[in-house]
């Protein structure tokens, strides 16, 4: 979390650098919306192994519901930044994809530095 912290941090910066204070503010709010997203699914993750484990059905059924719970709060984000907030489309969207490569890729490497 704290790498996407930065990535959108750094994004902001450089948007406010190359196109502006407005390009800035909907980059950070497209980096915010995928930590949102990783919020949630460390939050599901813990939720998920206080628990005793179920019936492989009902842990599906709790993956399914997770994911879904995720999309539809980074959809409404991105739809409420685009609608209600008019911040400027292409950087928001840049810094949300931004917030979830960072997210892959540092998931890739401390997985390799496990090993």
């Amino acid at each position: 979390m704290m790498h996407q912290a930065v990535a959108a941090a750094i994004g902001a910066y450089l948007a406010h650098v190359y196109m502006g204070e407005a390009a800035a503010g909907a980059a950070w709010f497209g980096g915010m919306a995928a930590l949102s997203n990783t919020v949630l699914l460390v939050w599901h993750m813990r939720s998920g192994a206080r628990e005793p484990a179920q019936d492989p059905r009902r842990e599906l059924a709790k993956l399914v519901r997770s994911s879904m719970e995720r999309f539809f709060v980074v959809a409404l984000l991105i739809a409420a930044g685009l609608g209600w907030l008019k911040l400027m489309p292409a950087p928001l969207l840049l810094g949300f994809v931004l917030g979830q490569l960072v997210l892959v890729v540092s998931t890739i490497i401390s997985g390799i530095e496990k090993q």
